[in-house]
């Protein structure tokens, strides 16, 4: 697969995570006990994919521009949500085995997101603002709750965008945005 499709099918990928972020968030409202719900959990569980996956398009995109703290947000972000996943999957199952994985994830996705944040503002390759949702969606999300899931989700969506009008200069080389 070109890097080209990798940022095509990133920047899908990152709109319908922005989707179901939003779809999530607006049911965890309306729900009467959101902890009763599984089905919210296993909506988390398709975001966080989906956003994985949109994270893989953007990192196909700047991967050549931002360097280590980059790539060490990246892939913190991937183990990170993969322990979150793990976690909430095991404890769906009725098991307290694993349940020390999610708050363990929600740190390293935090962590992981703040560093891909500022790898993007470096590298110059997107529009400032991307690097600072990056950075600050997390944060947001936790402060907000469920209200937070829907503004994360609209900025996975807006990212999934620019990801997606981004992809047929990858292959002549990432511009970088001044």
């Amino acid at each position: 697969m070109s890097s080209s499709d990798l940022i095509r099918w990133g920047g899908l990928a990152a709109m319908l995570s922005g989707v179901v972020w939003i779809a999530q968030g607006l049911l965890a409202l309306t729900v009467a006990d959101p902890d009763t719900a599984s089905w919210l959990d296993a909506l988390f569980v398709v975001a966080v994919l989906l956003a994985l996956a949109g994270l893989v398009g953007l990192h196909t995109l700047q991967k050549g521009n931002y360097g280590r703290v980059g790539r060490a947000g990246f892939y913190t972000v991937i183990v990170a949500s993969v322990a979150q996943i793990l976690g909430l999957v095991v404890l769906l199952a009725g098991s307290e085995a694993l349940v020390w994985l999610l708050p363990l994830g929600s740190l390293g996705v935090l962590v992981g997101f703040v560093l891909y944040g500022v790898a993007t503002l470096q590298a110059r390759v997107l529009p400032r603002w991307c690097g600072i949702g990056l950075i600050a969606g997390v944060p947001v999300t936790i402060a907000l709750g469920d209200l937070g899931n829907i503004l994360f989700g609209l900025l996975w969506l807006a990212l999934g965008y620019v990801l997606w009008s981004q992809r047929s200069q990858a292959a002549q080389g990432a511009p970088r945005v001044s």
